[in-house]
């Protein structure tokens, strides 16, 4: 084909693709993605404080922190645009870093099958209109960063290869740092990238090129991201530590259906998700099972889930209706998914002709690293599922970082298909295009299948009413967050109530936030998720933070018995929270101030005694709470512990901007049902002979 043709269809293809991707990137909503909420929440974090969070902390924030920063720069920079376009701008970002895996693919292929156009330009259609790409454009995550910095991984380790020696080892370094700053999966592309330059080393025997290359490497990715690992090693010993052990994770695990994750789950393939495009097919991601539903390994087979989710949105229906609603949706999947059985045969062809020709030919750079780093991501992934059973963990997108790999094998299938019938060139020509098209059209969201859907599933739903709340809270863009949150409130959305009482505390309105949360707890107990005994522990640990801030409202309000009364209600309930134990230690000590502003000195001593405890609980719990040491250098002075008393509130001061909380109480833990504006909050205005920046005078006597 000639050269000039060639350029054309690929500028054509590449325009095709972008267009695609910024269209989903700039209309579909972002936090509907898998833990989109989560995500946010991490950027949010990230934008207010510019530090790193404890992974156990929230339900994302156990991810390496260089998505985060990016998009938190955005997030920033564009301080002055409405909050929705400001997640928009960040996943057109995304959208347009994911073609690089297709200017990948070409390199690779065009240099690997010199002179075949043919190959070099399916295997670039295929990651530029493979439908899981362009439906995750607009899916607020790492996943798509991971994906890009892997491919660039990739392609860096091929070219090192050629040539090894320290000045391009440190490339290579860059890459690795980078991308182990990005998702923990990137293990499996830096075990690629390093193990097939030792093994060219062992082969070749060139100890000092490889040797030196293999050091520069590690050096720079040690030096980049070594300090993220490092960290949770010395916290927790496991430098991969995630948030999964974690109740406000765990509840929702909790919910979701499972598979068994036996051998019969990894080796078989389900036949019939072509014509029932829905996996696992006739059992729900979460809730119970359907009656008379029973575990089949073939229908809740890994490779199916993984097969139906990278040619259709067959697992979770994140940007389509299910295909049990819609008939449209339903013959969209099953033409996808049909046509996707070719590419996909290709790909197993050439997985076994890459290593059919090690064996025969021996070393070759390209098929030594694709085999390996394909080997340890599939190791990873398979690993993960059984790690995490659940059927909704199943997702094509964990595989898209190693989609240059797919699509080589896929050109190297093709090459082995036309070379045995060259006549089935056009066929295949014809079948990829159909492909290719059919998944524009599918999945240029809500514009030919499916429209209006996305915007109803957002607008008509009090979930996703204060979910975007929450959002326009973030961005500094009050007057619409509480638009949102008061639309969610006239259907009793609980979490909307709670917003609009810290809407109003924050304002100094704390009748109207009385009011607000009064209505939040009336209605959360029958608006919980999860299982039942979840749903338990969850309302109880919800009703004593409620009345933890009802205490705050009510000190507000000058309302001191119904304030001391609410506090001691939560510290029954749950005295693990650090605000109850704090905020009851501070009522404890106002108690004993009479009306005349004395002190009941004979109440005192117990007062004393009482909320020392109760502050030495809150901090123990978390030991960023500084203001809980500091009040127990002041309960110090009051007893007359000077000396002590001062050094305990200079100790607890200088924590300051040190320490931090463990609970993130600004934006709180990123759980999509917990949406709640500083939901753990403590009482901050004291009496002046209590505040630790003022001890009483007689102290320096």
């Amino acid at each position: 084909m000639a050269r000039s043709r060639v350029t054309l269809l690929l500028a054509l293809m590449f325009l095709v693709s972008w267009s695609v991707r910024l269209y989903n990137a700039n209309h579909y909503p972002a936090l509907r993605a898998f833990d989109g909420f989560g995500h946010f929440t991490y950027i949010w974090f990230m934008a207010d404080n510019w530090r790193i969070p404890l992974p156990t902390s929230g339900w994302s924030f156990f991810h390496p922190p260089l998505y985060y920063w990016i998009m938190a720069s955005v997030w920033t920079l564009f301080d002055q645009v409405d909050a929705v376009k400001r997640l928009n701008i960040a996943t057109s970002l995304t959208a347009t870093l994911g073609l690089t895996q297709a200017f990948f693919t070409y390199a690779i292929t065009r240099r690997y099958f010199p002179g075949k156009s043919h190959i070099h330009l399916l295997a670039t259609g295929l990651v530029l209109f493979l439908p899981v790409h362009l439906f995750t454009a607009g899916y607020l995550g790492n996943e798509s960063l991971n994906a890009v910095i892997c491919s660039l991984t990739l392609f860096t380790t091929l070219w090192v290869l050629r040539e090894p020696g320290w000045q391009r080892g440190l490339l290579l370094g860059v890459c690795l740092g980078a991308a182990m700053l990005t998702k923990f999966t990137a293990i499996a592309f830096v075990a690629g990238a390093l193990g097939s330059i030792g093994l060219q080393t062992l082969v070749r025997r060139n100890w000092k090129k490889g040797f030196l290359t293999l050091m520069a490497a590690v050096s720079v990715m040690v030096s980049m991201s070594g300090w993220f690992y490092a960290r949770n090693i010395v916290q927790y010993g496991d430098p991969f530590k995630v948030s999964r052990d974690e109740f406000l994770v765990r509840r929702h695990e909790n919910l979701q259906t499972c598979g068994k994750r036996d051998l019969l789950e990894y080796v078989l393939f389900d036949p019939l998700i072509c014509y029932r495009p829905q996996w696992p097919r006739g059992i729900p991601l979460s809730g119970e099972l359907p009656p008379g539903a029973t575990h089949s390994s073939l229908r809740e087979s890994v490779w199916t889930g993984v097969f139906a989710n990278a040619f259709f949105d067959a697992v979770g229906a994140q940007v389509l209706p299910m295909v049990t609603h819609s008939e449209e949706v339903r013959r969209s999947g099953q033409i996808l998914l049909t046509l996707g059985l070719l590419p996909t045969a290709l790909v197993l062809v050439g997985i076994l002709s890459a290593a059919w020709a090690l064996l025969r030919r021996g070393w070759n750079d390209t098929l030594v690293t694709m085999l390996m780093t394909f080997t340890f991501m599939l190791a990873i992934f398979v690993q993960a599922t059984r790690t995490v059973p659940m059927n909704a963990a199943v997702k094509a997108t964990y595989l898209t970082p190693a989609a240059v790999i797919f699509a080589f094998w896929f050109a190297l299938g093709t090459d082995r298909l036309t070379s045995w019938r060259r006549n089935l060139l056009a066929p295949l020509v014809a079948w990829c295009s159909v492909l290719a098209l059919v998944s524009v059209v599918v999945f240029t969201q809500g514009v030919f299948v499916a429209r209006g859907w996305l915007d109803g599933a957002v607008t008509s739903s009090p979930v996703w009413m204060n979910i975007y709340g929450v959002v326009y809270y973030a961005a500094g863009q009050r007057d619409r967050a509480r638009e949102l949150f008061e639309q969610g409130a006239e259907v009793n959305w609980h979490l909307a109530h709670e917003n609009l009482a810290a809407m109003a505390l924050e304002e100094d309105r704390p009748l109207e936030a009385l009011y607000q949360l009064r209505s939040a707890a009336k209605q959360q107990p029958n608006q919980s998720y999860g299982i039942p005994e979840d749903r338990v522990t969850y309302n109880t640990l919800t009703k004593a933070e409620y009345l933890n801030t009802l205490a705050v409202i009510y000190d507000r309000l000058g309302w001191h018995e119904q304030a001391l009364a609410s506090a001691r209600e939560a510290y029954a309930i749950d005295p693990t929270i650090p605000e109850v134990s704090y905020d009851l230690a501070v009522l404890t000590l106002k108690s004993v101030l009479r009306s005349d502003g004395q002190r009941d000195e004979a109440a005192l001593p117990a007062a004393l005694a009482e909320s020392r405890k109760l502050l030495a609980t809150a901090f123990a719990a978390d030991s960023g709470f500084y203001e809980a040491r500091a009040l127990i250098g002041t309960a110090n002075i009051l007893e007359g512990k000077c000396e002590e008393g001062a050094r305990e509130i200079e100790e607890a001061l200088a924590l300051r901007g040190k320490v931090h909380r463990f609970y993130p109480v600004n934006t709180g833990q990123g759980d999509i049902q917990a949406a709640a504006l500083k939901r753990r909050v403590h009482i901050r205005e004291l009496p002046a002979e209590f505040r630790p920046q003022t001890p009483p005078a007689y102290c320096s006597l």
